[in-house]
């Protein structure tokens, strides 16, 4: 399973997110998850634009105009959820990933998990979760569930808006797996 962890961090202490860090990882049953690159924005005024970004976050191996346009834009709407970090912790961070119930490959499900912890002193708390789905599996979001991912005390539009916004940008990111099928072959006797 491939998911991304993204984390907002208040390096200038002016209590606000200035910097988005997102962590593409790969995970294998059996053994401890690999990170497998990063990418990173910064806000330096923390105005709500992206001040300087970099990172391969289409996957494709190389940095291109796609990639700072798609992180710029998944950063500036991160940043807008007020779920940060004082200084350079990371304790709190939204864990993305898809799901693929039509088992035809494609990504049908986008899930934002609100996470809190560090690890093996503080386990990982899931606070809240969001998601994204597309049931009639033509490759579009048509419908979330949403709960208040900005945390400004009220569950409205502006949340639904910021969960399909992520959800399609991770999906774009193209961080998820195709379904992969089994074939076995019968052994028949010859009669």
């Amino acid at each position: 399973m491939r998911y991304l962890k993204v984390f907002a961090q208040d390096r200038t202490g002016v209590g606000r997110a200035d910097t988005v860090l997102l962590q593409f990882y790969q995970s294998t049953p059996g053994i401890q998850d690999s990170l497998i690159h990063h990418a990173v924005a910064y806000d330096f005024p923390t105005d709500g634009k992206i001040d300087y970004s970099r990172g391969d976050v289409t996957n494709d191996g190389r940095e291109s105009r796609l990639d700072k346009v798609l992180l710029d834009r998944f950063a500036s709407a991160y940043l807008k959820l007020n779920w940060f970090n004082p200084g350079t912790t990371s304790t709190r961070y939204m864990k993305f990933f898809s799901e693929d119930f039509y088992k035809d490959g494609t990504p049908d499900t986008v899930r934002l998990h609100v996470q809190e912890g560090a690890g093996n002193t503080h386990p990982h708390t899931l606070v809240a979760w969001n998601a994204a789905y597309d049931f009639d599996n033509d490759q579009v979001l048509e419908w979330n569930i949403h709960f208040d991912i900005n945390h400004d005390g009220v569950i409205d539009d502006l949340d639904r808006r910021l969960v399909h916004q992520l959800a399609e940008l991770y999906l774009l990111f193209s961080w998820h797996e195709p379904q992969t099928f089994e074939v076995k072959v019968l052994d028949i006797p010859a009669s």
